[in-house]
């Protein structure tokens, strides 16, 4: 990458401005792309200037039909011999180590455990100039030799963004990594959802009559720290209450049996539908009168923003990000883990307030327009890149762009 510099006049005087005459070659590096956390990434690349940031992403696990234009999405497809540990682990190093040689990246991004060791073991061997790390939760599937590893090499990533306060205070406490090199920016979603005029159908196609109140859960079912199992011990006290209660579970998972299973056992499967994973999710916030999130652990919750977004109220356990997110009382309510009773009481109680429903769930909007917005959460991850691309050149400058031409500055 080629940097040149320009005058720019100020009234304290003229200072140098980095500009670019090449644009940013950025490479992503993930365990994942079919999750939440890729979906949030494909959100934010729609809203980067393609003229300047190349991106490609690099996925050592096969991903969904999903695409952003000009975002190549490249599988590195297991081996049929080595699978196993640490042969396949080695391999997938070995290959990124040749695809970052041949593409010369001017950043990598990575994402998650093993795309995160493969970035820190490259960047020690030479392959990579910048190297810039995600953390999407607070480590709740992280053991004793993950956190060895990252301390032993926590010196070689320039940067590490958290998506709350709660991820970067784990990050500081378990891999000791000094303040400096920690960005906190929150997810965003987009919000500007266009109605699908198909809230009838869908109830229909569910079996809900006109009366019913929809509560909804959006969740990965394979994970227990979602606590989806967990939730379904409180539905009987709920149904109890407000018998026109109907309940929806969203996400995919190989434990969706073990699920409808309990549901038959505790009595309660006929006020059930396992949706499991559809591409069409705005379809059933559409018709959600609640959102539930009962989690033992979380980031900063995708399921609350997107459900905040639609203007949905929201309860939700009182873990890692959320208190950052639902403001208590106002866009929903925040409850103790494992607290059922409490978690039953606040469901109830927005379940029989139209009114209150309606409120919150209007706060809850405004919310994710003032503070969420994909779009400014996209341009904060620039102002990570171009801070560490700025401090490779040994001049003082601003953080500005121009364009290479040295008119008005580049809106990114």
């Amino acid at each position: 990458m080629v940097f040149q510099f320009t005058k720019w006049q100020t009234k304290q005087g003229f200072i140098n401005i980095l500009c670019t005459d090449k644009i940013v070659r950025v490479a992503m590096i993930t365990n994942d792309i079919g999750g939440g956390t890729g979906n949030h990434l494909l959100s934010m690349l729609k809203h980067w200037d393609k003229r300047f940031w190349q991106t490609v992403i690099y996925s050592t696990a096969p991903g969904w039909d999903r695409t952003v234009p000009d975002v190549p999405i490249q599988y590195l497809l297991p081996s049929r011999y080595f699978r196993y540990y640490p042969v396949a682990q080695l391999r997938y190093l070995a290959q990124l180590g040749k695809i970052l040689f041949n593409m010369l990246p001017d950043i990598v991004h990575t994402y998650f455990f093993w795309s995160i060791l493969y970035g820190r073991l490259l960047k020690m061997a030479g392959r990579i100039k910048i190297l810039v790390e995600n953390r999407e939760d607070e480590g709740f599937n992280w053991g004793l030799h993950e956190y060895l590893l990252l301390r032993m090499t926590k010196n070689l990533p320039d940067k590490i963004i958290c998506v709350s306060e709660a991820v970067k205070k784990v990050v500081q406490e378990r891999e000791r990594i000094e303040e400096s090199r920690i960005a906190v920016i929150n997810n965003g979603v987009d919000s500007n959802h266009v109605p699908s005029g198909l809230q009838a159908v869908t109830r229909r196609e569910l079996g809900f009559q006109e009366e019913n109140l929809v509560i909804g859960m959006v969740a990965n079912y394979n994970r227990p720290v979602k606590g989806v199992g967990n939730f379904l011990d409180v539905v009987p006290a709920i149904v109890s209450a407000v018998p026109s209660a109907r309940f929806i579970f969203v996400g995919g998972g190989n434990e969706e049996n073990a699920l409808r299973e309990k549901a038959r056992l505790l009595g309660i499967e006929p006020y059930i539908v396992f949706v499991g994973y559809t591409k069409e999710i705005h379809r059933y916030y559409e018709i959600m009168d609640l959102s539930v999130l009962n989690s033992f652990s979380e980031g900063l919750s995708l399921t609350l923003l997107e459900s905040m977004g639609y203007g949905i109220p929201v309860v939700a356990t009182r873990v890692g990000g959320n208190p950052e997110l639902v403001v208590e009382g106002e866009t929903g309510y925040l409850v103790p883990v494992n607290n059922h009773r409490l978690l039953a009481d606040r469901i109830v109680k927005l379940l029989l307030n139209p009114e209150l429903r309606r409120s919150m769930g209007e706060e809850g909007r405004r919310r994710i327009e003032r503070k969420f917005r994909m779009r400014n959460v996209a341009n904060q991850y620039l102002e990570v890149y171009k801070g560490l691309l700025s401090s490779r050149v040994p001049h003082k400058y601003s953080r500005k762009e121009v364009s290479p031409q040295g008119g008005e500055p580049i809106r990114l």
